[in-house]
C-alpha cells in the first residue's frame, strides 16, 4: 500500500501537547519531534512537507498539491486539525504582544517575548490555558488567568471540584478573574490593557489567548463534505463522501469534538485497522487528563470534592 502524507508545515511530526513544557524551559526544541525523515522512510511513507493540498477531485479520486502535481487515491484521510478560537466580539486581538499557541512558531515567538516581560494575562481557564499559565509562572512571570465561566475547567469539573483546583493553584502563586468575558485589548506605551465586558481592566506585558479551538474544515468545505461544527463522521470515521475519512481535531463524531491528543491517536489507530481490512469501529473516546500544573489527576479532585474536602 502506498502512503503519502501532505502537510502544510515544513516540520516533521512533533508533539503539540508539550509546547507548554518547551515554553517553561523544561524540554529543548529537538525533544518535541517524534518522527524524523528517516522514520517515515523506514516505514515506507512518502512525505510532502511544507505543501498543502489545494484541490481534490472526488469524481476522479485525485488531488493536487501546491507544486501542481496530481495524484490519485483510493482512500483519503483528512487530519487538518484546528485553529485557535477567539473570544466572541473581542477587539484588539491582533495587537502586538497578544499570542495564541497552536504550533512551534507560536511557542518560539512567545518565548522570545517572555524574556523581556514580568507580567502576563492568560485568557481562558481550560486545560491548555492553565498549562500555559503554569509555564509562564515557571519562567518567573506574575500570571493572571481570565475566564468567562465562573469556574476553572468548566468542561471537566463541577463547581466544588473546580474550587479545590483553584485553591491549589492560588497557593502556587496564580491569580484569577473568573466570570469575566474579554471585551477588548488595547496597546499601551508599555504593555497591554485587557478590558472585560463587566467593566474590569487588567494590565500586563503580554497576553495569551487560549479559548478553545476552531476545527479547520476549509478543505472539507471545498470538497462539499457534510459539516456542522466540524467534519461529520460515522463509526468508521468516514465522512459523507465514501472513501474520504477524517480524524483528529477537525472531526465531529456523534455530536462530540474532542480536541484531545489521546482521542486523535485513538481515532488514527482505529482508522488504520479499518482501512487495512481489520474489523473495527470507533466507539468514542473517554479521557480523564492529568493537569500537569499540580500533578493532580482530575479524578482525584473529584474524589476530594465528593469527600467534602473543599476549602471555605
Amino acid at each position: 500500500m502506498r502512503v503519502i502524507i501532505f502537510d502544510r508545515s515544513p516540520l516533521p511530526f512533533y508533539t503539540k501537547i508539550r509546547l507548554p513544557d518547551f515554553i517553561a524551559g523544561k524540554v529543548p526544541l529537538e525533544k518535541l519531534f517524534l518522527a524524523g525523515p528517516e522514520t517515515y522512510e523506514k516505514a515506507g511513507i512518502e512525505t510532502c512537507l511544507g505543501q498543502a493540498v489545494v484541490d481534490v477531485d472526488l469524481k476522479r479520486r485525485s488531488l493536487r498539491g501546491a507544486d501542481g502535481e496530481e495524484l490519485s487515491w483510493d482512500n483519503l484521510i483528512i487530519a487538518s486539525g484546528a485553529k485557535a478560537a477567539h473570544p466572541p466580539d473581542a477587539r484588539g486581538l491582533e495587537s502586538e504582544g497578544v499570542f495564541t499557541l497552536r504550533n512551534i512558531g507560536d511557542a518560539q515567538c512567545l518565548t522570545e517575548k517572555i524574556a523581556s516581560s514580568k507580567t502576563a494575562i492568560v485568557i481562558g481557564g481550560g486545560l491548555l490555558g492553565l498549562e500555559l499559565a503554569h509555564a509562564l509562572l515557571l519562567r518567573g512571570l506574575k500570571v493572571t488567568v481570565l475566564e468567562f465561566c465562573p469556574i476553572l475547567l468548566p468542561r471537566q469539573l463541577k463547581e466544588a471540584e473546580a474550587r479545590i483546583l483553584q485553591d491549589e493553584m492560588e497557593k502556587m502563586g496564580f491569580s484569577f478573574l473568573l466570570g469575566h468575558c474579554t471585551d477588548s485589548i488595547a496597546k499601551l506605551e508599555k504593555g497591554l490593557r485587557v478590558h472585560t465586558k463587566n467593566g474590569e481592566a487588567l494590565e500586563a506585558d503580554l497576553v495569551v489567548v487560549s479559548t478553545g479551538i476552531a476545527p479547520d474544515v476549509s478543505l472539507a468545505a471545498q470538497m462539499g463534505l457534510q459539516i456542522e461544527k466540524a467534519i461529520l463522521v460515522n463509526d468508521r470515521l468516514e465522512s459523507s463522501q465514501p472513501g474520504v475519512y477524517a480524524i483528529g481535531d477537525c472531526v465531529q463524531h456523534k455530536g462530540v469534538i474532542y480536541g484531545l491528543w489521546a482521542a486523535a491517536k485513538e481515532q488514527g489507530e482505529t482508522l488504520a485497522g479499518i482501512i487495512c481490512g481489520r474489523s473495527g469501529e470507533y466507539k468514542g473516546s473517554s479521557f480523564d487528563p492529568v493537569l500537569k500544573v499540580t500533578g493532580i489527576q482530575l479524578a482525584e479532585i473529584r474524589a476530594r470534592a465528593s469527600a467534602g474536602n473543599v476549602s471555605t
